[in-house]
């Protein structure tokens, strides 16, 4: 394996480290791999979209061919001087106020981890972080451990794009309690038994760190609207939509008529905790994709492919339906969702 594969392959692992447990991800992948081999086989005009999607994640536009990074340019991750705020309201009117702070200086004093020790109110507890400057692929990112227990958390919106600013997690707190000691950990973290990837490539950097708990405000808060989806995408047209306001809205069903080739699947969503919430799809009687993420920057082009159904003969009708959730919300704090599903002819090259 050469070491761009071995770089790439650990950066999938890191991703997917999140990903709900799915025994069928194989299975998925398999299909997924003969499909388009089927479809290039075939000539389908898909307007190059080109997708893989596999252990509920996909292939975001920064690993889209573009231009190379130099490598002096991430032999280090400078971290900026700032701090984390003592108290912020949310877009939503969330109160935060933060419990503690800490900086992990992993670059300027080879820091593995540090940790800090909050109390316990019934409250909400979120952490927080800034996201150093760098390249968001090779930055060592923290995991959060609570109580001696690795959590999900990994600071991954930090990913999306370099230097964004101040990322939020929530918190697992352990039933009756009073206190709890968060430690931030680059060295690995993972739950016993499980391994920890060699990733030699991850440059270190200082992590601006804080432990916030917030009260959620005293009525619901409704989310702006949606961005709309283009009644057309590239050589793409909707066949469909379905939109809601999560918790009150957390499932749909969308029934289309097959043109006679791809449905592409895409959705859009709004709120504070947009990060945190997933949709779960199934696509007719095939058993269910996983959960994929909203990302409240990932762009919508003919390109950047979340989610294709397999070929659906000309006429066919399906159904295509899903479940909503966010991680760790409350009903005040609101997300607003949607889901666009377009279809994708085959058309028939001359010879």
């Amino acid at each position: 394996m050469t070491p761009a594969l071995r770089k790439l392959r650990d950066l999938f692992d890191d991703m997917s480290a999140d990903a709900p447990d799915n025994h069928g991800r194989i299975a998925q992948l398999e299909r997924r791999i003969r499909s388009d081999t089927r479809r290039r086989a075939a000539g389908a005009a898909l307007a190059g979209a080109t997708v893989l999607t596999a252990a509920g994640i996909f292939i975001p536009t920064f690993l889209s061919p573009g231009p190379a990074v130099p490598p002096h340019e991430t032999a280090a991750a400078v971290q900026p001087a700032a701090e984390l705020p003592q108290r912020f309201t949310s877009g939503d009117g969330s109160a935060y106020r933060r419990l503690a702070s800490a900086t992990l200086k992993a670059q300027s004093k080879g820091e593995k981890k540090v940790s800090v020790t909050v109390p316990v109110s019934g409250k909400p507890l979120e952490v927080a972080a800034l996201c150093p400057k760098g390249n968001p692929l090779e930055v060592a990112r923290p995991r959060v451990v609570v109580n001696g227990e690795p959590s999900r958390n990994w600071f991954q919106q930090c990913m999306t794009r370099e230097g964004m600013g101040m990322v939020q997690d929530p918190v697992s707190v352990p039933k009756g309690v009073k206190q709890v000691t968060i430690t931030f950990d680059i060295s690995c973290a993972r739950k016993k038994g499980e391994p920890c990837p060699t990733r030699a490539f991850w440059q270190p950097a200082d992590w601006p760190l804080a432990v916030y708990e917030y009260t959620p405000p005293a009525r619901p808060v409704e989310p702006d609207p949606v961005e709309a989806f283009p009644s057309r995408l590239g050589t793409l047209k909707l066949a469909g939509q379905a939109s809601g306001v999560w918790p009150r809205e957390s499932s749909f069903a969308l029934t289309v008529t097959s043109p006679g080739g791809y449905f592409r699947i895409e959705h859009r969503c709004t709120g504070d905790l947009v990060d945190r919430l997933s949709i779960s799809y199934q696509i007719g009687d095939e058993p269910s994709r996983g959960e994929w993420t909203c990302n409240r920057h990932r762009a919508l082009d003919e390109t950047n492919a979340m989610l294709w159904s397999e070929k659906v003969p000309k006429g066919t009708k399906i159904t295509i339906s899903g479940k909503v959730r966010v991680q760790a919300g409350h009903p005040n704090r609101q997300v607003g969702w949607s889901v666009g599903v377009y279809e994708s002819k085959i058309v028939k090259l001359a010879h």
